[in-house]
């Protein structure tokens, strides 16, 4: 992904947004990545950045509250660190924690 600024481009490889929403991720109790890498697979289409968080939930945590919350989180990261405003952020629930 590249960033145009006044300064020049900058690049940002896949892996760091995928860390950036990990990291994000680590801050909200309650949900846990659904794969042995991480919550994150992001791409790049079309000039937008597209991430997609695959997530298991607490049980009894309100999955619309929770994910609505990690959207944000994600959201405000990428933006405070990049400059990127990301406006596809999708949760998948691809399961529950006891």
């Amino acid at each position: 992904m590249k960033n145009v600024n006044d300064y020049g481009n900058l690049e940002i490889s896949k892996a760091a947004f995928d860390d950036m929403a990990n990291i994000a991720a680590a801050k909200i109790k309650g949900i846990y990545p659904a794969k042995k890498n991480g919550i994150s697979d992001c791409s790049v289409k079309d000039g937008d950045l597209i991430i997609n968080l695959n997530i298991k939930v607490k049980s009894g945590n309100d999955i619309n509250k929770i994910s609505t919350k990690l959207q944000n989180k994600v959201h405000e990261i990428i933006e405070e660190m990049t400059g990127i405003d990301c406006k596809n952020i999708n949760v998948n629930i691809l399961g529950f924690i006891q």
